[in-house]
């Protein structure tokens, strides 16, 4: 039989020992829209009609890597989990290096459509991946700077 105290220690000692799921990010993006260029700096014969768009996000801390799901609309803004399979494009953000941005996290993707591009992020720590984020929306037209954007 399990004395008083002895419950009441096992009780304070559970907290201490459960793992915590991964946080759902709070995404709040900024994009960077750029046409395709030669080196040259002449536009891309042919690619006109396409732009490239960098989006930045703040560094999560303890991430060990991102995604980003590009136009994904499988994806519950309520909850973050996936219903169904994959609709959109999804990226594999390694941290750090060639991911940043201006001291902030980033992904470059050349060959955007014009019009909208929505994105969810999720981040993983401890080897664990977090729900998807509320998605960020930039309505690409033309070069520049752009903030979310309801749908």
């Amino acid at each position: 039989m399990i004395s008083y105290t002895g419950r009441l220690l096992s009780l304070l000692l559970v907290p201490l020992i459960t793992v915590a799921a991964v946080d759902r990010p709070n995404f709040k993006a900024t994009a960077r829209v750029k046409q395709h260029f030669h080196r040259t700096g002449e536009v891309i014969d042919g690619e006109q009609h396409l732009l490239k768009v960098i989006v930045k996000w703040d560094a999560m801390s303890a991430a060990e890597g991102y995604e980003l799901c590009h136009n994904c609309n499988h994806i519950s803004e309520e909850t973050g989990e996936e219903n169904g399979d994959v609709d959109g494009k999804i990226y594999p953000i390694e941290v750090g290096g060639a991911n940043m941005c201006g001291g902030q996290a980033c992904h470059v993707m050349p060959g955007a459509p014009k019009g909208h591009n929505k994105f969810h992020l999720r981040v993983k720590k401890d080897g664990e991946w977090s729900a998807w984020s509320n998605y960020q929306n930039f309505n690409v037209q033309e070069p520049g700077n752009f903030d979310h954007e309801e749908l």
